[in-house]
């Protein structure tokens, strides 16, 4: 079990994005304080609050902007966020059922390896987009330099 920390190879060229991207790894990581002893077991039911909250709005950011971009691989892209939630949904009803019994690393350590997986596979070919249409948008928006 170890704590991620952000590194700019993980960023996507999008700030508003890497931030989420950020402040997702900094949720996960609380989730490796818990299995440390390191956080109050009383904080786990707002921890899994907040981390589904933030989960499902960063995913609608990311999916809004793949849909302004046109992005090719959307729908694949929804099915993995959609998986990801429903997994998260199913850890915070496991942990809620029987506490003493959920194990935190495995689950923070399966968060943490799917969230870089994501980052550096998926949300990189995402950001490679956005970035492409930023530079078109920009082009076209670019007053002329001809003189008249």
């Amino acid at each position: 079990m170890v704590e991620i920390t952000w590194s700019e190879k993980m960023s996507v060229g999008n700030s508003a994005l890497d931030w989420d991207h950020k402040t997702l790894l900094d949720l996960l990581n609380r989730f490796h304080g818990v299995a440390a002893g390191q956080v109050n077991p009383s904080e786990v039911p707002a921890l899994f609050t907040e981390l589904v909250r933030y989960t499902e709005y960063h995913f609608q950011i990311e999916e809004r902007l793949m849909r302004l971009a046109g992005y090719a691989e959307l729908d694949k892209h929804k099915e993995m966020h959609a998986a990801l939630v429903s997994r998260l949904l199913a850890f915070q009803s496991q942990y809620l059922e029987a506490p003493e019994r959920f194990n935190f690393t495995a689950m923070a350590d399966f968060l943490s390896d799917w969230l870089v997986r994501h980052i550096l596979r998926e949300d990189m070919k995402m950001g490679e987009v956005l970035q492409s249409v930023a530079k078109t948008i920009t082009r076209r928006s670019a007053p002329s330099t001809s003189s008249s």
